[in-house]
């Protein structure tokens, strides 16, 4: 345990020393003053009352929040493996007794940590402060996209959106051969972020859900999408059953995005 810590004093000290790992502990706070401050300013300024760019602007940016924080964490931790792999920090450290893939995990289940506080950091905030600015009209009907969402809901989404970390970064570390072919893979990972977001299309509300279900954050965000609008439909699960999978199943593409990673640099 003592060797860990004092890598854990040693990790921070690098992400202060590091703009970008910086920019990880600043990236809620950042989105959260967009999202909750800056998109609301900038729709009521320019969208018609009478027409749904209000609804359709904020169900986006809300659903933006939902899927960002997992992959954003993800792809700072996969950047933070391409820099230690191009420095030969990885070779050093799989002859020592921590191990590559004891290294590894401890970057992961600190960086999973961060993950989690920057979801809630997120979306709590935005239900703590932008309440009012996230009442939409969907359909007939005057919705607060927030009202029915619970501290315990976001406390539990937090936990199991994160989980996407360990996939999204190992891969990333696995496959990119160096920070510039890292920012392609991100750019093209954004599917993981854009897809999700159809869930918003009235044909998307029955079974036909599931055409999603292969993207490990479709789980968390159709349980919490449905706490928000009250969606209505026999293809829906209950909240905990679309969590207990959204929590399986990323945690196996993790384990073996892991074993992924270890096999490439072994």
């Amino acid at each position: 345990m003592k060797k860990y810590m004092t890598l854990f004093k040693y990790e921070m000290k690098n992400i202060i020393k590091d703009p970008m790992n910086l920019f990880m502990l600043v990236f809620p706070i950042l989105m959260l003053f967009i999202c909750g401050y800056l998109l609301p300013a900038i729709v009521n300024r320019t969208a018609d009352p009478t027409s749904n760019a209000k609804a359709i602007a904020m169900l986006l940016g809300f659903m933006m929040l939902l899927s960002v924080g997992g992959m954003f964490m993800g792809a700072m931790l996969g950047f933070a493996l391409l820099d230690n792999r191009d420095e030969n920090i990885l070779l050093n450290i799989a002859v020592t007794p921590i191990t590559l893939s004891g290294y590894a995990i401890f970057k992961i289940i600190y960086t999973y940590i961060f993950a989690v506080i920057s979801n809630f950091i997120m979306i709590g905030g935005l239900k703590l402060f932008a309440s009012d600015a996230y009442t939409v009209n969907y359909g007939d009907s005057v919705i607060g996209l927030l009202d029915t969402i619970q501290v315990g809901h976001i406390i539990v989404f937090s936990f199991v959106s994160a989980l996407i970390v360990p996939f999204v970064a190992m891969l990333l570390a696995a496959f990119a051969k160096n920070k510039i072919e890292g920012f392609a893979y991100v750019k093209a990972g954004g599917i993981f972020i854009m897809i999700p977001m159809l869930l918003l299309l009235n044909s998307f509300q029955d079974g036909k859900q599931y055409i999603f279900a292969i993207f490990p954050n479709f789980w968390s965000m159709k349980a919490l999408l449905n706490l928000s609008l009250n969606l209505q439909s026999s293809a829906n699960l209950n909240f905990w059953v679309y969590m207990v999978i959204g929590t399986i199943y990323p945690i196996l593409l993790g384990i073996f995005a892991l074993k992924v990673f270890i096999k490439k640099l072994t």
